[in-house]
C-alpha cells in the first residue's frame, strides 16, 4: 500500500509537471497572440490617422485655393491696369518725379 501511494504521488507529480509545461506553453501562445493583435490594432490606428491627416491637408489646400483665386484674379487685373497705363501718363509721372528731384537738389 505504501508503494502504491508513492507511485500515485509520482504520477500526480508528473501530471502536475505536464500541466505546468502546458500552461507555460499556452501562456506564451496567449502573450504572442496578444502582441500580434496589439501590433495589428496599432497599425490600423496609424493608418487611419494618416488617412485622416491626408483628408485634412487636401481639404485645407482646396479651401486655400478657393480663397486665393479671387485675390490672384484681382492682382492680375491690377497688373494689367498698370501695364496698360498710357504713354502720356507714364511721361507725366516721369516728369513729375524728375521735377521733384531737381527742385530738392536744386535748392541745396
Amino acid at each position: 500500500m505504501a508503494l502504491e501511494a508513492i507511485n500515485d504521488i509520482k504520477k500526480a507529480e508528473n501530471k502536475a509537471e505536464e500541466l505546468i509545461q502546458e500552461a507555460t506553453i499556452k501562456s506564451k501562445e496567449i502573450i504572442n497572440s496578444a502582441r500580434i493583435q496589439a501590433e495589428e490594432e496599432y497599425n490600423k490606428i496609424i493608418e487611419s490617422a494618416n488617412l485622416r491627416k491626408d483628408q485634412i491637408f487636401k481639404k485645407s489646400e482646396e479651401e486655400g485655393r478657393l480663397e486665393s483665386t479671387p485675390i490672384l484674379e484681382n492682382g492680375e487685373k491690377e497688373v494689367q491696369k498698370i501695364k496698360n497705363v498710357s504713354d502720356d501718363k507714364k511721361n507725366n509721372a516721369i516728369n513729375l518725379i524728375v521735377e521733384r528731384i531737381v527742385k530738392i537738389h536744386g535748392n541745396s
